[in-house]
């Protein structure tokens, strides 16, 4: 049985000023103080980018307010969704944005949609096997969307959870703006025979499978 990495101590960071009403995450209590700071930095810096994104101080009656989300903490992973919402007053709706962060708690690696599946399975197969996927929910579920889905992105945005693989869409890409953002769950059962098994959802795998036998054992 593998060692099992703890998990992070995640806390808030609070951030108001003029317009920004904002929190957002900082890691601590990592092994690797190397990492720990170099999550913290990333987090930082595309807090950042996500504020210029929208202009933030360019114009005064637009406010900000944010905040984040801890979807997976577990097993030398992080994944975390930070939002943040803008509205100037007087408009009819507001805009939210979104950014999906996935990192290594061992060495602050960031994880991008291929380090997910086996270097030995060509992109475009794992890419078609998540278009078959999220097409047949769209159509299981009725999903009334603006335009046909064609593709998941090469960099596509996504989060981790114990279970599943959530792929998920800007609001307005495929989906009427106040449907939100499009969020499809892919269960680990589903993509186990592509996935790299010596990253974030191998060691997730193992994880259960490990859980399992105890189990078994103790009965």
């Amino acid at each position: 049985m593998g060692h099992k990495r703890k998990p992070a101590l995640v806390s808030d960071v609070k951030v108001e000023s003029p317009g920004l009403n904002l929190t957002y995450p900082k890691v601590s209590g990592l092994k690797h103080k190397s990492a720990e700071s170099g999550i913290n930095r990333y987090i930082k810096k595309e807090v950042h980018q996500m504020l210029k994104k929208e202009e933030y101080g360019k114009n005064e009656n637009k406010k900000f307010t944010g905040g984040y989300t801890v979807k997976l903490n577990k097993r030398g992973t992080l994944s975390i969704i930070i939002e943040i919402y803008s509205f100037v007053k007087g408009e009819e709706r507001g805009k939210t944005i979104r950014k999906a962060i996935n990192v290594s708690l061992k060495d602050a690696r960031v994880y991008h949609i291929d380090d997910l599946f086996s270097r030995k399975v060509k992109k475009i197969k794992f890419i078609a096997r998540l278009n078959d996927l999220i097409k047949a929910q769209i159509g299981f579920k009725g999903i009334n969307h603006d335009k046909v889905f064609d593709t998941v992105a090469v960099e596509q945005a996504y989060y981790l959870t114990e279970n599943s693989l959530v792929i998920y869409f800007e609001p307005d890409l495929f989906t009427p703006a106040d449907y939100g953002f499009l969020e499809l769950e892919i269960a680990f059962s589903d993509i186990e025979d592509i996935i790299n098994s010596k990253g974030p959802i191998g060691r997730l795998l193992r994880d259960k499978e490990d859980n399992e036998s105890n189990e078994t054992a103790d009965e």
